[in-house]
């Protein structure tokens, strides 16, 4: 069996992802449900953390109850935690990060600001870095490609942000070229369901296929394998 693995997911109701509103009840069955039928084997519950609404320990709190509650009907699917944080609440808490890890590793998704990846930028990055001891990954970058050219990207990924593509950013032609660009010189890391609209069908499956077929095969497999990777606390050095 081809299983999967999301660092990115949103699936969770009363929590709302990034770009999101929050998903009912049955969304959130009927999402679930969406993600056993794609062979998702484990799943990162990310909703995007509000600072202005709850406090960490308040918020962290929320999720798990919710994943405690969903997983047994979820099983054979796997769900762990994880959360999107702003940048600007990663600048003015780093010690606090560890509490948004994707499960248990050591790398936490951040929401970048719409902000070109200038030097005060990259000291921040550095200084983030060292006093949190945690790698910071772009949440759905494709979400930053209309405003930001292919160099600012690959800067960013130079700065020391792995990059995670959303499955929009494959499924809509207007985005694909450039997230398998990205995928193929090896500036983007990770495909994950993010942000994807609680309205449409999540498509996982599909999106990996796009890259299945566009890349080479030993190419394609360290991308599916890329997230496990991740949860299993790698290196970051294991990703560029």
């Amino acid at each position: 069996m081809n299983y999967y693995v999301d660092m990115h997911a949103s699936l969770l109701p009363g929590l709302a992802g990034l770009g999101q509103r929050a998903m009912t009840e049955q969304e959130a069955a009927e999402r679930i449900a969406a993600f056993r039928e794609s062979n998702m084997k484990i799943a990162a519950a990310a909703p995007y953390y509000q600072p202005e609404k709850a406090s960490p320990a308040e918020f962290i709190a929320q999720r798990d109850a919710l994943i405690a509650a969903f997983s047994p009907a979820a099983q054979p699917l796997r769900i762990i935690g994880g959360a999107v944080v702003p940048f600007s609440f990663c600048i003015e808490h780093p010690r606090e990060l560890r509490q948004f890890a994707i499960g248990e590793s050591d790398f936490f998704l951040v929401d970048l600001p719409n902000q070109p990846p200038d030097e005060e930028f990259s000291e921040q990055l550095t200084r983030l870095r060292i006093v949190s001891g945690m790698c910071p990954v772009a949440a759905d970058i494709d979400r930053q490609f209309t405003f930001r050219s292919p160099e600012e990207l690959i800067a960013l990924r130079k700065a020391g942000i792995l990059l995670q593509i959303s499955v929009n950013g494959l499924l809509h032609q207007e985005y694909r070229k450039l997230s398998l660009y990205l995928l193929a010189n090896q500036h983007a890391h990770f495909v994950a369901t993010g942000s994807r609209s609680i309205d449409e069908p999540l498509r996982f499956i599909e999106a990996m296929r796009i890259v299945q077929r566009s890349l080479p095969a030993q190419l394609y497999r360290r991308i599916k394998n890329n997230a496990g990777m991740l949860l299993s606390n790698a290196e970051p050095s294991a990703f560029l």
